[in-house]
Formats: C-alpha cells, structure tokens, sequence
C-alpha cells in the first residue's frame, strides 16, 4: 500500500504502469506519445503548473472551466483549512447540515432569476441526470420526450449522454454505440423554426424538457437573444421546462456570472458544476424555480425521492459557499471581458497574418479558440481508408495537425492547450478569468511563434516521439 509520501514522488513511468494495471490500461499509450504526457505536474499556482523536470507552464486550458479563479486560490484553500479544523462531519444524510444551507443560499444570490432550489451532487454529468429526473417527475411520468441540439455537450453518463451529440451515441466507423434514454429528440442549433417543427410533431404536450446551453463551450457558439426569448416563451405556452446547461461557461468564465445573464432569459432549470468548487471540489448542483420543485418534490414523500449520499458533504458546501462569494468580490466577470479584449485583438493581428494557420476564432469572456488551415487537407481521403480505425475520423489529419501544435506549445513555449472536435476542430485559448493579463499576453507572445512554424516538422516531431515511446 502506499502512503501520500510515496504517491507524490511517483515517477512518469511508475504511473503509466499503475494506470495500466489499475486504472485505465490504454491511457498511457496515448497520452505518453505527447511532451504533456511524459511530465508530472507537481505544484500548480494561479494560472501556472510547475514540472518535475522545473518547467512552468502557463495553463491555457483554465483547467476545462475548473480553475477560473486560478489554480489553488487562497481563499478556498483557506476555507477549506477552516472546516477541517473544526472537525465537523462530512456526511449529513440523516440531519441537518448548515453549510449546504448557507451554501443554497449564496448560489441562489449569485444566480438569481428565482432559482431558489438547489441540490448539490459530485459532476456536471450528474446534475444533468437530475435535472432530467425533475423534469420528467415534474410532469408524472406522462410525458416522454426531452429535447436537445445538435451541438449538445452535456456529459457522459448514459443520461447526460444521451441529450449530447457525441459520437459514442450516434454511432460511426469504429465506435461502440451506447442505447440512449427512451424519447431523446435532437433539434438543431439555436434554429426556433426546428423546436417548432418537432413540437408540432412529437406533440408540444409530450415534451417535458428542452435542454440548451446558452454558450456552447464545445463549439464556441451562442445562441442567440431573438432564440432564447422565443424559446421561453413556448416552454411557457406549454409548460415544458427549460433547462439551460452553465456547468462550463458559468461563474464568470464567459465574461458573465452565468452567460443567460447577458440576455435576461431565465431557465426554470440551472445546471452548474465545475468552478462551483473553486478549482479543488468535486462538486455540482442544479436549481430549480419553486414551481417546478414543488410539482416534482413538493409532497413529504418527493423530500427523499431524488437524494445521494453526498448531496450534503460538508466540505464541498464550504467551499461552494466560499466559491460563491469569490465569484462576486473579487469580480470574476469583468476580468474576463478584460482578457476578452486582449484575446480579439491577438487573434486578429494572427488572422491578417498570412503566415499565421489561423483562418477565424470565436469565443466570449476568457473562453476562446482559433480555428486553423488544414495544411495536410488532401491526405484526409486516403487516412479514411486506411486498415486503421482512428484514421477514419474525417477530422482525423486536422487533430492530427492541432495534437503537434499541442505538443509544441507545451515544449516550445511553455503553454498547456487543449483542442475541441465538436463538429469542428478548435484550438482553445482559454486562462483563468483571474489570469494576470501581462502573462497572458506574454504567453500567447509565445505561442504565437510555435503556430506559425512549419506543420510538417510538428506533425513529425509528434511520430517521431511517438514511436520513441512505443
């Protein structure tokens, strides 16, 4: 067995052992074939991760919309000291625990909206199960069909999976075909002309649920102020509920608290997840209006009809109390419309760079990303019938192309990114709101550079590393 003393002095090559023999036994293989992949993060501090071999990286991911205030911020550390010394218990399933109370009312201040009903759990994916469960107790089984876009991302579990457009659940050349929750229909993005179409015919009195990400963080896209207001107006009409997914673009990260702010129109359901636990908890949650949870919960019987045994960990709802109260003081926002501004005006000077791959970007707030020129477009049809299954990705030479820019950033300027494939290949440029906006600038200074070198050595260089690690 080993001890924390052991764990944090592993080795690479001792974890790619242990992933295989206990964890996940073909991880290794791919991520070892990346410079990002053969280094252990060993201490990580606001927006920069430190190496076993020295190297510190700037953290263009933001932690996938986890550290928005930054990596190991002081504040939640110390709340979370602060509970620990109090020796309180961690369960509370079977009395009462006032820091999830506190914790429900801090999380209702910062949403608003009369989202006064929160049930906390432990990932994005989870809360979305829930808010499929109330939705669809809401209305007492009789409706069957729940609704979601055609650029869905809402998770993995068989639940959120089902209402996402992933492929693991649309099928595809050399993929396992997951079965999805019965009455699942797919409408396409911000499009009011294709949710009508379907009510019309499925039945507007089948619906129990149209689920929408106000910004797709996935594909950088929004839905529009005309969509959404329209939208919650036939959810009125009725009497669907409408779930807006913010476990990504909300506390702060798109340049609002939650990004429905911008527009005004509320859901009646609210997944988040995430920064909601500053950047160290598991957690998340899903709120609710009144009126939804009283027709789903409201009787004595419906209090324990949706419960885990974690919903109340007390550690977790310290540290969403403190999450909350970050979020506001130290104005997360509006530091990210101001990394915002300096992330337009970058990526133009790249755009009008002819000898710069990046043809358009898009994004808001601090979450944003580049989309590049396929250099090696021609090979695409003879990769897709080769004797290889991930070679019949027709995205396959694009990720290809944006995996060695990866792979470069990190050994070639420091910069940890991570790339999107969600109906296009996108290379993210997404810091902690809180990032000082010098080193972001500097970074990207940096990164620039690697972009614009040669595809053909990158794309080798990633081989050839590849096949040294085999």
């Amino acid at each position: 067995m080993f001890t924390f003393e052991e764990a944090q002095s592993l080795k690479i090559e001792d974890i790619y052992d242990l992933y295989r023999e206990f964890s996940n036994k073909k991880l290794p293989d791919v991520y070892k074939k990346f410079k990002f992949g053969q280094e252990v993060i060993t201490k990580a501090q606001g927006s920069f991760l430190e190496t076993d071999s020295g190297k510190k990286i700037f953290d263009f991911t933001g932690g996938l919309g986890v550290a928005n205030y930054g990596h190991n911020h002081p504040r939640i550390l110390e709340v979370r000291r602060k509970f620990s010394e109090t020796m309180r218990p961690e369960i509370h399933k079977s009395y009462f625990n006032p820091f999830l109370a506190a914790a429900s009312k801090n999380l209702a201040d910062v949403v608003g909206h009369g989202l006064n009903y929160s049930f906390f759990c432990n990932s994005g994916a989870e809360s979305v199960d829930g808010a499929l469960k109330i939705t669809y107790k809401r209305h007492k089984g009789k409706r069957k069909i729940v609704l979601h876009s055609n650029r869905s991302f809402h998770g993995k579990t068989l639940g959120a999976g089902s209402i996402s457009a992933g492929d693991n659940f649309v099928g595809g050349k050399g993929r396992f075909f997951f079965q999805r929750i019965p009455g699942t229909m797919e409408y396409d993005f911000n499009n009011i002309d294709s949710i009508k179409s379907i009510l019309e015919s499925a039945g507007a009195e089948n619906v129990y649920a149209i689920f929408v990400e106000p910004f797709s963080c996935s594909t950088l896209t929004e839905n529009s102020s005309a969509y959404l207001k329209e939208l919650r107006e036939i959810c009125d009409k009725h009497k669907i509920s409408l779930v807006f997914d913010e476990i990504y673009s909300g506390f702060g990260k798109c340049g609002y608290d939650f990004y429905f702010h911008k527009y005004g129109v509320a859901p009646d359901v609210l997944c988040v997840s995430k920064a909601l636990g500053g950047g160290k908890a598991s957690t998340s949650a899903y709120l609710t209006k009144e009126s939804v949870f009283e027709e789903a919960y409201g009787s004595i019987s419906g209090a324990l009809t949706h419960s885990t045994t974690y919903n109340s960990f007390g550690e977790e709802c310290a540290t969403v109390l403190e999450s909350c109260n970050v979020l506001v003081e130290e104005k997360v926002s509006d530091n990210a419309k101001n990394i915002e501004k300096l992330l337009i005006s970058v990526f133009d000077s790249w755009k009008e760079d002819a000898a710069n791959p990046v043809t358009d970007f898009r994004g808001q707030g601090s979450h944003f990303g580049v989309i590049l020129r396929n250099p090696f477009e021609l090979l695409q049809p003879l990769a897709e019938i080769l004797p290889v299954d991930f070679t019949s990705d027709p995205l396959f030479t694009k990720k290809l192309y944006t995996t060695a820019i990866a792979n470069a950033l990190w050994e070639d300027a420091n910069c940890l990114c991570a790339f999107t494939s969600n109906q296009e290949v996108i290379l993210n440029f997404s810091p902690s709101p809180l990032a000082n906006i010098e080193d972001v600038k500097d970074s990207l200074l940096k990164a620039e550079s690697v972009i614009k070198k040669n595809p053909l050595e990158l794309v080798v260089r990633v081989v050839k590393n590849g096949m040294a690690k085999l």
